[in-house]
Protein backbone atom coordinates (compact mmCIF):
# COMPACT_ATOMS: atom_id res chain seq x y z
CA UNK A 1 0.00 0.00 0.00
CA UNK A 2 1.52 3.26 -0.87
CA UNK A 3 1.74 6.35 1.34
CA UNK A 4 -1.17 8.79 -0.27
CA UNK A 5 -3.22 5.61 0.05
CA UNK A 6 -1.73 4.83 4.06
CA UNK A 7 -2.74 8.00 5.62
CA UNK A 8 -6.37 7.32 5.88
CA UNK A 9 -5.52 3.79 7.32
CA UNK A 10 -3.42 4.94 9.73
CA UNK A 11 -6.12 7.60 10.73
CA UNK A 12 -8.31 5.04 11.46
CA UNK A 13 -5.88 2.17 13.22
CA UNK A 14 -5.50 5.40 15.55
CA UNK A 15 -9.30 6.41 15.92
CA UNK A 16 -9.98 2.54 16.12
CA UNK A 17 -7.39 2.23 18.77
CA UNK A 18 -7.96 5.16 21.11
CA UNK A 19 -12.06 4.47 21.29
CA UNK A 20 -11.30 0.61 22.22
CA UNK A 21 -9.01 2.45 24.98
CA UNK A 22 -11.96 3.85 25.84
CA UNK A 23 -13.99 1.37 26.18
CA UNK A 24 -11.99 -1.10 27.59
CA UNK A 25 -11.94 -0.02 30.80
CA UNK A 26 -15.43 0.04 31.67
CA UNK A 27 -15.95 -3.37 29.72
CA UNK A 28 -13.52 -5.13 32.43
CA UNK A 29 -15.35 -3.20 35.25
CA UNK A 30 -18.30 -4.88 33.91
CA UNK A 31 -16.78 -8.16 34.07
CA UNK A 32 -15.68 -7.68 37.39
CA UNK A 33 -19.03 -6.81 38.48
CA UNK A 34 -21.65 -7.79 36.20
CA UNK A 35 -24.22 -6.67 38.14
CA UNK A 36 -23.68 -3.11 37.82
CA UNK A 37 -26.60 -1.62 36.24
CA UNK A 38 -25.49 1.64 35.89
CA UNK A 39 -22.81 1.13 33.31
CA UNK A 40 -23.98 -1.47 32.01
CA UNK A 41 -26.35 0.29 29.24
CA UNK A 42 -23.12 2.57 28.63
CA UNK A 43 -20.73 -0.39 28.02
CA UNK A 44 -23.36 -1.63 25.41
CA UNK A 45 -24.10 1.86 23.80
CA UNK A 46 -20.14 2.80 23.51
CA UNK A 47 -19.46 -0.53 22.51
CA UNK A 48 -21.74 -0.72 19.46
CA UNK A 49 -20.67 2.85 18.12
CA UNK A 50 -17.13 1.24 18.14
CA UNK A 51 -17.92 -1.40 16.00
CA UNK A 52 -20.39 0.84 13.84
CA UNK A 53 -16.85 2.84 13.38
CA UNK A 54 -14.86 -0.18 12.93
CA UNK A 55 -17.63 -2.15 10.35
CA UNK A 56 -18.04 0.55 7.98
CA UNK A 57 -14.62 1.84 7.53
CA UNK A 58 -12.74 -1.47 7.08
CA UNK A 59 -15.72 -1.88 4.26
CA UNK A 60 -14.39 1.23 2.68
CA UNK A 61 -10.88 0.82 3.00
CA UNK A 62 -11.03 -2.79 1.79
CA UNK A 63 -10.08 -4.54 4.86
CA UNK A 64 -12.69 -7.22 4.91
CA UNK A 65 -11.59 -9.09 7.52
CA UNK A 66 -11.72 -6.69 10.21
CA UNK A 67 -15.23 -6.20 8.60
CA UNK A 68 -16.96 -9.52 9.51
CA UNK A 69 -16.09 -9.77 12.87
CA UNK A 70 -16.94 -5.99 13.55
CA UNK A 71 -20.37 -6.25 11.99
CA UNK A 72 -21.05 -9.18 14.13
CA UNK A 73 -19.94 -7.85 17.31
CA UNK A 74 -22.32 -4.78 16.21
CA UNK A 75 -25.49 -7.05 15.27
CA UNK A 76 -24.62 -8.68 18.91
CA UNK A 77 -24.49 -5.20 20.76
CA UNK A 78 -27.82 -4.27 19.00
CA UNK A 79 -29.64 -7.27 20.55
CA UNK A 80 -28.70 -6.23 23.73
CA UNK A 81 -28.62 -3.12 23.23
CA UNK A 82 -33.02 -3.15 22.11
CA UNK A 83 -33.30 -5.91 24.71
CA UNK A 84 -33.65 -9.04 22.00
CA UNK A 85 -31.23 -10.87 24.06
CA UNK A 86 -30.71 -10.41 27.84
CA UNK A 87 -27.25 -9.34 28.60
CA UNK A 88 -25.09 -12.09 30.29
CA UNK A 89 -21.52 -12.52 32.30
CA UNK A 90 -20.36 -14.54 28.59
CA UNK A 91 -21.47 -11.40 26.50
CA UNK A 92 -19.69 -9.40 28.59
CA UNK A 93 -16.45 -11.87 28.02
CA UNK A 94 -16.90 -11.69 24.54
CA UNK A 95 -17.31 -8.33 24.20
CA UNK A 96 -13.78 -8.00 26.32
CA UNK A 97 -12.14 -10.18 23.97
CA UNK A 98 -13.34 -8.36 20.89
CA UNK A 99 -11.89 -4.99 22.21
CA UNK A 100 -8.59 -7.47 22.26
CA UNK A 101 -9.14 -8.75 19.15
CA UNK A 102 -9.63 -5.68 17.69
CA UNK A 103 -6.76 -3.96 19.54
CA UNK A 104 -3.92 -6.84 18.05
CA UNK A 105 -5.44 -6.50 14.83
CA UNK A 106 -5.11 -2.98 14.15
CA UNK A 107 -1.62 -3.70 15.16
CA UNK A 108 -0.97 -6.40 12.47
CA UNK A 109 -2.35 -4.08 10.22
CA UNK A 110 0.13 -1.33 10.64
CA UNK A 111 2.81 -3.51 10.73
CA UNK A 112 1.71 -5.64 7.30
CA UNK A 113 -0.52 -2.94 5.68
CA UNK A 114 -2.73 -6.12 5.48
CA UNK A 115 -5.17 -7.88 7.39
CA UNK A 116 -4.87 -10.95 4.95
CA UNK A 117 -3.07 -12.75 7.96
CA UNK A 118 -6.32 -12.16 9.95
CA UNK A 119 -8.50 -14.43 8.02
CA UNK A 120 -8.65 -17.51 9.79
CA UNK A 121 -8.95 -16.10 12.99
CA UNK A 122 -11.48 -13.19 12.29
CA UNK A 123 -14.08 -15.70 10.65
CA UNK A 124 -13.68 -18.36 13.22
CA UNK A 125 -14.14 -14.90 15.82
CA UNK A 126 -17.21 -14.35 13.71
CA UNK A 127 -18.65 -17.19 13.93
CA UNK A 128 -18.67 -17.79 17.57
CA UNK A 129 -20.42 -14.05 17.68
CA UNK A 130 -23.19 -14.70 15.62
CA UNK A 131 -23.90 -17.68 17.21
CA UNK A 132 -23.97 -15.89 20.22
CA UNK A 133 -26.46 -13.55 18.88
CA UNK A 134 -28.52 -15.62 17.62
CA UNK A 135 -28.49 -18.66 20.98
CA UNK A 136 -31.99 -17.44 21.26
CA UNK A 137 -33.48 -16.14 18.17
CA UNK A 138 -35.70 -18.57 16.58
CA UNK A 139 -35.68 -17.38 13.30
CA UNK A 140 -32.77 -19.30 12.17
CA UNK A 141 -35.28 -22.22 12.06
CA UNK A 142 -37.15 -20.83 8.67
CA UNK A 143 -37.47 -22.95 5.22
CA UNK A 144 -34.63 -21.46 3.94
CA UNK A 145 -35.82 -17.78 3.18
CA UNK A 146 -33.49 -15.48 4.88
CA UNK A 147 -35.28 -14.74 7.87
CA UNK A 148 -32.84 -15.77 10.39
CA UNK A 149 -30.08 -13.43 8.89
CA UNK A 150 -30.52 -10.04 10.53
CA UNK A 151 -30.55 -7.20 8.00
CA UNK A 152 -27.90 -5.16 9.68
CA UNK A 153 -25.52 -7.98 8.71
CA UNK A 154 -26.77 -8.82 5.33
CA UNK A 155 -23.60 -6.77 3.90
CA UNK A 156 -20.80 -8.16 5.61
CA UNK A 157 -22.06 -12.04 5.69
CA UNK A 158 -22.43 -11.42 1.76
CA UNK A 159 -19.05 -10.19 1.63
CA UNK A 160 -17.57 -12.98 3.44
CA UNK A 161 -19.22 -15.28 1.43
CA UNK A 162 -17.96 -14.31 -1.37
CA UNK A 163 -14.74 -14.42 -0.57
CA UNK A 164 -15.30 -17.81 0.72
CA UNK A 165 -16.86 -19.14 -2.65
CA UNK A 166 -13.71 -17.31 -4.48
CA UNK A 167 -11.37 -18.94 -2.41
CA UNK A 168 -12.90 -22.21 -2.76
CA UNK A 169 -13.09 -21.64 -6.29
CA UNK A 170 -9.62 -20.87 -6.58
CA UNK A 171 -8.40 -24.12 -5.43
CA UNK A 172 -10.64 -25.77 -7.39
CA UNK A 173 -9.46 -23.73 -10.99
CA UNK A 174 -5.55 -25.20 -9.61
CA UNK A 175 -7.13 -28.76 -9.57
CA UNK A 176 -3.91 -30.50 -10.80
CA UNK A 177 -2.01 -28.61 -8.99
CA UNK A 178 -3.62 -28.87 -5.18
CA UNK A 179 -4.82 -32.87 -5.81
CA UNK A 180 -1.17 -34.10 -5.26
CA UNK A 181 -1.35 -31.74 -2.15
CA UNK A 182 -3.82 -33.55 0.68
CA UNK A 183 -3.19 -31.33 3.26
CA UNK A 184 -3.88 -28.53 0.97
CA UNK A 185 -7.51 -30.71 -0.19
CA UNK A 186 -8.12 -31.35 3.43
CA UNK A 187 -7.86 -27.37 4.08
CA UNK A 188 -10.30 -27.30 0.61
CA UNK A 189 -12.56 -29.17 2.85
CA UNK A 190 -12.37 -27.32 6.03
CA UNK A 191 -13.24 -24.44 3.93
CA UNK A 192 -16.33 -25.78 3.10
CA UNK A 193 -17.53 -27.16 6.30
CA UNK A 194 -17.13 -23.60 7.43
CA UNK A 195 -19.36 -22.23 4.58
CA UNK A 196 -22.11 -24.86 5.46
CA UNK A 197 -21.16 -24.21 9.18
CA UNK A 198 -22.84 -20.37 8.14
CA UNK A 199 -25.57 -21.26 5.93
CA UNK A 200 -26.49 -24.00 8.73
CA UNK A 201 -26.73 -21.18 11.51
CA UNK A 202 -28.92 -18.75 9.13
CA UNK A 203 -31.32 -21.71 7.75
CA UNK A 204 -30.21 -21.27 4.30
CA UNK A 205 -30.61 -25.65 3.84
CA UNK A 206 -30.20 -25.50 -0.21
CA UNK A 207 -25.72 -24.25 0.22
CA UNK A 208 -25.91 -25.95 3.24
CA UNK A 209 -26.83 -29.90 1.73
CA UNK A 210 -24.03 -28.94 -1.21
CA UNK A 211 -21.16 -27.85 1.27
CA UNK A 212 -22.09 -30.74 3.02
CA UNK A 213 -21.93 -33.17 0.09
CA UNK A 214 -18.73 -31.29 -1.55
CA UNK A 215 -16.85 -31.78 1.90
CA UNK A 216 -17.80 -35.55 2.18
CA UNK A 217 -16.32 -35.99 -1.34
CA UNK A 218 -13.15 -34.64 -0.90
CA UNK A 219 -12.94 -36.34 2.96
CA UNK A 220 -13.18 -39.24 1.34
CA UNK A 221 -10.67 -38.72 -1.16
CA UNK A 222 -8.42 -37.62 1.24
CA UNK A 223 -9.00 -41.15 3.52
CA UNK A 224 -7.97 -43.05 -0.03
CA UNK A 225 -11.20 -43.21 -1.96
CA UNK A 226 -10.90 -42.68 -6.04
CA UNK A 227 -12.59 -40.41 -8.22
CA UNK A 228 -14.74 -42.57 -10.89
CA UNK A 229 -14.57 -39.69 -13.32
CA UNK A 230 -11.42 -37.75 -14.81
CA UNK A 231 -12.56 -34.20 -14.14
CA UNK A 232 -13.99 -33.69 -10.52
CA UNK A 233 -13.29 -30.35 -9.98
CA UNK A 234 -15.65 -29.32 -12.50
CA UNK A 235 -18.08 -30.53 -10.61
CA UNK A 236 -17.27 -28.97 -7.83
CA UNK A 237 -17.04 -25.76 -9.72
CA UNK A 238 -20.79 -26.39 -10.77
CA UNK A 239 -22.03 -26.02 -7.98
CA UNK A 240 -20.34 -23.46 -6.18
CA UNK A 241 -21.41 -21.59 -9.13
CA UNK A 242 -24.62 -22.26 -8.20
CA UNK A 243 -24.00 -21.08 -4.88
CA UNK A 244 -22.97 -17.94 -6.11
CA UNK A 245 -26.02 -17.76 -8.07
CA UNK A 246 -28.08 -18.48 -5.25
CA UNK A 247 -26.26 -15.66 -2.89
CA UNK A 248 -26.43 -13.19 -5.85
CA UNK A 249 -30.02 -13.37 -6.00
CA UNK A 250 -30.59 -13.42 -2.29
CA UNK A 251 -30.80 -9.01 -2.16
CA UNK A 252 -33.70 -9.12 -4.71
CA UNK A 253 -35.78 -12.19 -2.89
CA UNK A 254 -34.18 -12.64 0.61
CA UNK A 255 -34.36 -16.83 -0.40
CA UNK A 256 -31.15 -18.56 -0.87
CA UNK A 257 -32.91 -21.31 -2.65
CA UNK A 258 -30.39 -23.04 -5.11
CA UNK A 259 -31.88 -24.24 -8.59
CA UNK A 260 -31.77 -28.23 -9.31
CA UNK A 261 -30.44 -28.79 -6.36
CA UNK A 262 -31.18 -32.51 -6.68
CA UNK A 263 -29.15 -32.86 -9.57
CA UNK A 264 -26.28 -31.21 -8.16
CA UNK A 265 -26.25 -33.09 -5.21
CA UNK A 266 -26.57 -36.43 -7.21
CA UNK A 267 -23.64 -35.31 -9.33
CA UNK A 268 -21.60 -34.27 -6.45
CA UNK A 269 -22.72 -38.59 -5.31
CA UNK A 270 -21.60 -39.73 -8.63
CA UNK A 271 -17.82 -38.04 -8.19
CA UNK A 272 -17.65 -41.26 -5.82
CA UNK A 273 -17.87 -45.06 -6.12
CA UNK A 274 -20.15 -45.89 -3.26
CA UNK A 275 -19.69 -50.09 -1.64
CA UNK A 276 -23.03 -51.58 -2.05
CA UNK A 277 -23.87 -51.92 1.90
CA UNK A 278 -23.81 -48.41 2.13
CA UNK A 279 -26.36 -47.94 -1.02
CA UNK A 280 -28.53 -50.34 0.90
CA UNK A 281 -28.28 -48.30 3.77
CA UNK A 282 -29.12 -44.88 1.79
CA UNK A 283 -31.65 -46.50 0.14
CA UNK A 284 -33.26 -48.36 3.67
CA UNK A 285 -33.22 -51.44 2.62
CA UNK A 286 -30.94 -52.20 5.26
CA UNK A 287 -29.22 -51.13 8.10
CA UNK A 288 -25.60 -51.59 9.30
CA UNK A 289 -26.21 -54.27 11.33
CA UNK A 290 -26.71 -56.70 8.72
CA UNK A 291 -24.27 -55.52 6.46
CA UNK A 292 -21.96 -56.59 9.21
CA UNK A 293 -23.66 -60.27 9.17
CA UNK A 294 -23.87 -60.43 5.47
CA UNK A 295 -19.87 -59.20 5.60
CA UNK A 296 -19.29 -62.29 8.05
CA UNK A 297 -20.67 -64.85 6.14
CA UNK A 298 -18.62 -63.72 2.92
CA UNK A 299 -15.33 -64.22 5.06
CA UNK A 300 -16.48 -67.07 6.38
CA UNK A 301 -16.90 -68.74 3.13
CA UNK A 302 -14.21 -71.20 1.43
CA UNK A 303 -10.98 -69.40 0.81
CA UNK A 304 -11.25 -68.80 -3.53
CA UNK A 305 -14.68 -69.01 -3.37
CA UNK A 306 -15.82 -65.76 -2.31
CA UNK A 307 -19.46 -64.56 -3.07
CA UNK A 308 -20.71 -60.96 -4.20
CA UNK A 309 -21.85 -58.78 -0.64
CA UNK A 310 -25.11 -59.11 -2.93
CA UNK A 311 -25.07 -62.34 -3.35
CA UNK A 312 -24.78 -62.76 0.50
CA UNK A 313 -27.81 -60.41 1.51
CA UNK A 314 -29.87 -62.32 -0.94
CA UNK A 315 -29.43 -65.95 0.14
CA UNK A 316 -29.99 -64.16 3.69
CA UNK A 317 -33.02 -63.25 2.67
CA UNK A 318 -32.73 -59.12 3.48
CA UNK A 319 -33.36 -57.83 -0.30
CA UNK A 320 -33.83 -59.03 -3.16
CA UNK A 321 -32.13 -59.11 -7.07
CA UNK A 322 -34.73 -56.23 -7.70
CA UNK A 323 -33.49 -54.11 -4.84
CA UNK A 324 -29.55 -54.64 -5.82
CA UNK A 325 -29.99 -54.25 -9.04
CA UNK A 326 -32.07 -50.70 -8.63
CA UNK A 327 -29.68 -49.52 -5.80
CA UNK A 328 -27.08 -50.15 -8.45
CA UNK A 329 -28.75 -48.49 -11.20
CA UNK A 330 -29.40 -45.13 -9.10
CA UNK A 331 -25.45 -45.34 -8.78
CA UNK A 332 -24.96 -45.54 -12.29
CA UNK A 333 -27.05 -42.62 -13.12
CA UNK A 334 -25.87 -40.51 -10.35
CA UNK A 335 -22.51 -41.21 -11.88
CA UNK A 336 -23.88 -40.49 -15.65
CA UNK A 337 -24.79 -37.20 -14.03
CA UNK A 338 -21.46 -36.34 -12.76
CA UNK A 339 -19.78 -37.14 -16.21
CA UNK A 340 -22.50 -34.35 -17.76
CA UNK A 341 -22.06 -32.09 -15.16
CA UNK A 342 -17.99 -32.40 -15.90
CA UNK A 343 -19.43 -31.40 -20.20
CA UNK A 344 -18.57 -27.81 -20.11
CA UNK A 345 -20.66 -25.59 -22.38
CA UNK A 346 -19.21 -23.32 -24.59
CA UNK A 347 -16.39 -21.27 -23.14
CA UNK A 348 -17.87 -18.14 -24.09
CA UNK A 349 -21.03 -18.09 -22.56
CA UNK A 350 -19.42 -19.54 -19.13
CA UNK A 351 -17.19 -16.65 -18.59
CA UNK A 352 -18.45 -13.64 -20.95
CA UNK A 353 -20.55 -12.15 -18.00
CA UNK A 354 -19.29 -11.14 -14.75
CA UNK A 355 -18.83 -12.82 -12.11
CA UNK A 356 -23.09 -12.71 -10.03
CA UNK A 357 -21.13 -11.52 -6.76
CA UNK A 358 -18.79 -8.94 -8.77
CA UNK A 359 -19.97 -5.79 -7.67
CA UNK A 360 -21.98 -4.15 -10.40
CA UNK A 361 -19.50 -1.29 -11.58
CA UNK A 362 -18.93 -0.24 -15.10
CA UNK A 363 -14.88 -0.17 -14.97
CA UNK A 364 -14.87 2.49 -17.76
CA UNK A 365 -17.40 4.45 -15.31
CA UNK A 366 -15.53 3.85 -12.07
CA UNK A 367 -12.34 5.07 -13.91
CA UNK A 368 -14.15 8.23 -14.75
CA UNK A 369 -15.62 8.96 -11.46
CA UNK A 370 -12.22 8.51 -10.17
CA UNK A 371 -10.88 11.54 -12.61
CA UNK A 372 -13.58 13.90 -11.68
CA UNK A 373 -12.67 13.52 -8.03
CA UNK A 374 -9.36 14.03 -8.61
CA UNK A 375 -9.93 17.32 -10.40
CA UNK A 376 -11.86 18.88 -7.34
CA UNK A 377 -9.36 17.91 -5.37
CA UNK A 378 -7.42 21.61 -5.61
CA UNK A 379 -10.81 23.57 -5.38
CA UNK A 380 -11.17 25.25 -2.41
CA UNK A 381 -14.00 23.85 -1.20
CA UNK A 382 -15.56 24.34 1.91
CA UNK A 383 -14.63 22.20 4.89
CA UNK A 384 -17.33 20.04 5.68
CA UNK A 385 -17.26 19.67 1.68
CA UNK A 386 -13.51 18.53 2.05
CA UNK A 387 -14.16 15.87 4.48
CA UNK A 388 -17.00 14.29 1.77
CA UNK A 389 -14.92 14.73 -0.67
CA UNK A 390 -12.06 12.29 1.41
CA UNK A 391 -14.73 9.81 1.74
CA UNK A 392 -16.12 9.65 -1.89
CA UNK A 393 -12.18 9.33 -2.51
CA UNK A 394 -11.40 6.54 -0.41
CA UNK A 395 -14.58 4.72 -1.44
CA UNK A 396 -13.68 4.63 -5.19
CA UNK A 397 -9.69 3.24 -4.30
CA UNK A 398 -11.55 0.86 -2.80
CA UNK A 399 -14.02 -0.64 -5.14
CA UNK A 400 -10.67 0.42 -7.44
CA UNK A 401 -9.08 -2.70 -5.05
CA UNK A 402 -12.01 -4.87 -4.77
CA UNK A 403 -11.59 -4.67 -9.24
CA UNK A 404 -8.30 -5.66 -8.95
CA UNK A 405 -7.80 -8.05 -6.19
CA UNK A 406 -10.98 -10.30 -7.64
CA UNK A 407 -9.42 -9.61 -11.40
CA UNK A 408 -6.59 -12.50 -10.99
CA UNK A 409 -9.29 -14.87 -9.56
CA UNK A 410 -11.40 -14.36 -12.71
CA UNK A 411 -8.76 -14.21 -15.40
CA UNK A 412 -7.90 -17.44 -13.58
CA UNK A 413 -11.52 -19.15 -14.18
CA UNK A 414 -11.71 -17.79 -17.94
CA UNK A 415 -8.32 -19.69 -18.31
CA UNK A 416 -9.64 -23.02 -16.94
CA UNK A 417 -13.03 -22.60 -18.54
CA UNK A 418 -11.27 -22.25 -22.51
CA UNK A 419 -8.90 -25.20 -21.28
CA UNK A 420 -11.70 -27.36 -20.64
CA UNK A 421 -13.87 -26.37 -23.59
CA UNK A 422 -10.62 -26.73 -25.77
CA UNK A 423 -10.07 -30.06 -24.76
CA UNK A 424 -6.26 -29.07 -23.08
CA UNK A 425 -4.46 -28.77 -19.28
CA UNK A 426 -3.13 -25.56 -19.26
CA UNK A 427 -0.96 -24.14 -16.03
CA UNK A 428 -1.76 -20.24 -15.69
CA UNK A 429 0.51 -18.00 -13.90
CA UNK A 430 -0.68 -14.48 -12.78
CA UNK A 431 2.07 -12.07 -11.56
CA UNK A 432 2.24 -8.46 -10.61
CA UNK A 433 -2.10 -7.42 -11.30
CA UNK A 434 -1.49 -4.90 -8.95
CA UNK A 435 0.37 -2.78 -10.97
CA UNK A 436 -3.04 -2.50 -13.44
CA UNK A 437 -3.86 0.29 -10.99
CA UNK A 438 -0.79 2.51 -12.23
CA UNK A 439 -2.47 2.73 -15.95
CA UNK A 440 -5.81 4.21 -14.87
CA UNK A 441 -7.53 1.97 -17.46
CA UNK A 442 -8.15 -1.87 -15.78
CA UNK A 443 -11.23 -2.31 -17.48
CA UNK A 444 -9.85 -1.31 -20.75
CA UNK A 445 -6.92 -3.79 -20.15
CA UNK A 446 -8.94 -6.42 -18.96
CA UNK A 447 -11.00 -7.10 -21.68
CA UNK A 448 -7.68 -7.04 -24.15
CA UNK A 449 -5.88 -9.42 -21.44
CA UNK A 450 -9.02 -11.53 -22.06
CA UNK A 451 -8.54 -11.52 -26.04
CA UNK A 452 -4.84 -12.87 -25.29
CA UNK A 453 -5.57 -15.33 -23.23
CA UNK A 454 -8.44 -16.65 -25.28
CA UNK A 455 -5.82 -16.55 -28.58
CA UNK A 456 -3.30 -18.32 -26.35
CA UNK A 457 -5.12 -21.19 -25.35
CA UNK A 458 -7.90 -22.01 -28.13
CA UNK A 459 -4.68 -20.98 -31.28
CA UNK A 460 -1.34 -20.70 -29.34
CA UNK A 461 -1.30 -23.96 -26.87
CA UNK A 462 -1.58 -27.54 -28.44
CA UNK A 463 -3.80 -30.43 -27.66
CA UNK A 464 -2.15 -33.01 -25.07
CA UNK A 465 -1.39 -35.21 -27.95
CA UNK A 466 0.44 -32.96 -30.14
CA UNK A 467 2.50 -31.57 -27.36
CA UNK A 468 3.53 -34.91 -26.68
CA UNK A 469 4.41 -35.76 -30.17
CA UNK A 470 6.47 -32.89 -29.98
CA UNK A 471 8.22 -33.53 -27.04
CA UNK A 472 6.77 -31.35 -24.89
CA UNK A 473 5.35 -31.44 -21.18
CA UNK A 474 1.50 -32.63 -21.36
CA UNK A 475 0.49 -29.82 -19.48
CA UNK A 476 0.97 -26.06 -21.53
CA UNK A 477 2.07 -23.14 -19.67
CA UNK A 478 0.71 -19.65 -19.63
CA UNK A 479 2.09 -16.55 -18.21
CA UNK A 480 0.43 -13.17 -17.63
CA UNK A 481 3.17 -10.88 -16.28
CA UNK A 482 2.67 -7.31 -15.81
CA UNK A 483 5.90 -4.65 -14.93
CA UNK A 484 6.46 -1.11 -14.22
CA UNK A 485 8.98 0.35 -16.78
CA UNK A 486 9.85 3.87 -16.27
CA UNK A 487 6.89 5.71 -17.64
CA UNK A 488 5.05 2.69 -18.79
CA UNK A 489 3.55 -0.68 -18.04
CA UNK A 490 3.76 -3.66 -19.62
CA UNK A 491 1.76 -6.44 -19.77
CA UNK A 492 3.19 -9.59 -21.43
CA UNK A 493 1.26 -13.10 -22.30
CA UNK A 494 3.45 -15.67 -22.40
CA UNK A 495 3.13 -19.44 -23.48
CA UNK A 496 5.13 -22.34 -24.77
CA UNK A 497 2.26 -23.37 -27.86
CA UNK A 498 3.09 -23.98 -31.14
CA UNK A 499 4.03 -19.87 -32.12
CA UNK A 500 2.29 -17.91 -35.25
CA UNK A 501 1.90 -20.66 -38.16
CA UNK A 502 3.19 -18.21 -40.92
CA UNK A 503 1.15 -20.10 -43.36
CA UNK A 504 -2.12 -19.59 -41.51
CA UNK A 505 -1.29 -15.95 -41.16
CA UNK A 506 -0.53 -15.68 -44.54
CA UNK A 507 -3.94 -17.32 -45.51
CA UNK A 508 -5.60 -14.92 -43.14
CA UNK A 509 -4.20 -11.64 -44.80
CA UNK A 510 -4.93 -13.00 -47.93
CA UNK A 511 -8.17 -13.42 -47.37
CA UNK A 512 -8.70 -10.28 -45.25
CA UNK A 513 -7.83 -8.37 -49.02
CA UNK A 514 -4.80 -6.94 -47.07
CA UNK A 515 -2.01 -7.92 -48.89
CA UNK A 516 -1.16 -10.71 -52.17
CA UNK A 517 0.41 -13.72 -52.40
CA UNK A 518 3.26 -11.36 -53.71
CA UNK A 519 3.68 -9.31 -51.19
CA UNK A 520 3.98 -12.44 -48.59
CA UNK A 521 8.06 -12.61 -48.96
CA UNK A 522 8.98 -8.93 -48.29
CA UNK A 523 7.02 -9.31 -45.19
CA UNK A 524 8.77 -10.53 -41.76
CA UNK A 525 7.19 -12.30 -38.94
CA UNK A 526 6.88 -8.92 -37.16
CA UNK A 527 5.26 -6.70 -39.55
CA UNK A 528 2.68 -9.53 -40.62
CA UNK A 529 1.77 -9.60 -36.96
CA UNK A 530 1.03 -5.75 -37.09
CA UNK A 531 -1.05 -6.44 -40.16
CA UNK A 532 -3.06 -9.06 -38.46
CA UNK A 533 -3.92 -6.93 -35.64
CA UNK A 534 -5.48 -4.37 -38.00
CA UNK A 535 -8.89 -3.69 -38.79
CA UNK A 536 -9.23 -6.24 -41.97
CA UNK A 537 -11.04 -4.25 -45.45
CA UNK A 538 -12.84 -7.15 -45.62
CA UNK A 539 -14.32 -10.31 -42.98
CA UNK A 540 -12.37 -13.64 -43.86
CA UNK A 541 -14.53 -16.73 -43.60
CA UNK A 542 -11.79 -18.44 -41.64
CA UNK A 543 -12.39 -16.25 -38.89
CA UNK A 544 -15.12 -15.99 -36.30
CA UNK A 545 -18.12 -13.78 -36.11
CA UNK A 546 -17.45 -10.36 -35.14
CA UNK A 547 -13.81 -8.55 -34.33
CA UNK A 548 -10.86 -11.06 -34.22
CA UNK A 549 -9.09 -10.77 -31.00
CA UNK A 550 -5.83 -9.01 -31.71
CA UNK A 551 -7.82 -6.40 -33.81
CA UNK A 552 -9.84 -5.84 -30.70
CA UNK A 553 -6.68 -5.25 -28.58
CA UNK A 554 -5.57 -3.07 -31.21
CA UNK A 555 -8.55 -0.96 -30.73
CA UNK A 556 -8.44 -1.00 -27.26
CA UNK A 557 -5.07 0.27 -27.05
CA UNK A 558 -5.49 3.20 -29.18
CA UNK A 559 -7.67 5.05 -26.88
CA UNK A 560 -5.27 4.54 -23.71
CA UNK A 561 -2.64 5.62 -25.90
CA UNK A 562 -0.33 1.74 -25.88
CA UNK A 563 1.10 -0.10 -28.23
CA UNK A 564 1.27 -3.62 -29.06
CA UNK A 565 4.67 -6.00 -29.79
CA UNK A 566 5.17 -10.21 -29.99
CA UNK A 567 7.92 -12.36 -30.26
CA UNK A 568 7.31 -15.90 -31.71
CA UNK A 569 9.06 -18.81 -31.88
CA UNK A 570 7.45 -21.40 -34.09
CA UNK A 571 7.05 -24.55 -32.28
CA UNK A 572 8.39 -22.86 -29.35
CA UNK A 573 5.42 -20.43 -28.32
CA UNK A 574 4.35 -16.36 -28.21
CA UNK A 575 5.14 -13.55 -26.31
CA UNK A 576 2.46 -10.77 -26.90
CA UNK A 577 3.54 -7.25 -24.96
CA UNK A 578 1.25 -4.33 -24.58
CA UNK A 579 3.30 -0.97 -23.24
CA UNK A 580 0.55 1.31 -21.76
CA UNK A 581 1.22 4.74 -19.96
CA UNK A 582 1.28 5.06 -16.35
CA UNK A 583 -1.17 7.68 -15.11
CA UNK A 584 0.08 10.92 -13.50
Amino acid sequence: MEEDSWQPVAAFIDTSLEMIGRVQPFVRALAAQPAREDIAPKVIGFGFRLFHFIKGKSLALGFDHLASPAAAMEYLLDQLRSGGIPLSPAHISLLDEACGFFERGMAVVREERSDQCLAAAASGFASVLRQAALAQDDAGAGEGTGCGLPEEEREAFLWEMEHLVGTAEQECVLWDFIVVDLDRVTELSRLLSRMKQYFTLYGFHDPERICLSMASTLNRFVQGECFQTEYPERVLLRSLDAIRTALAAFPANHAMAVADLERHLASLQGLMRQPLGELLIEAGLADAATIDQALAVQRSDPEGQPRLLGEVLVDLGRVTSAQIEHALREQHDKRALALEAEDVCDAGERIAPESPLAVAIDGRKLERVHLLLEQLVPLRLPEQHQEYLAELQEIVRSWRRDALASLAGRLQRVVHDLAAASGKRVRFIVEGIEALKETGQAAVLADSLFHLLRNSVEHGLELVEERTHSGKKTIGRLHLLILRQGEEIWLSVEDDGRGFDGERMDALLIGRGQLTAADLGQLTNKERFVLLSSKPSQPSEQEHDGEPGLVAVRRNLRTVGGTMDAITRPGKGTCVTLRVPRRP
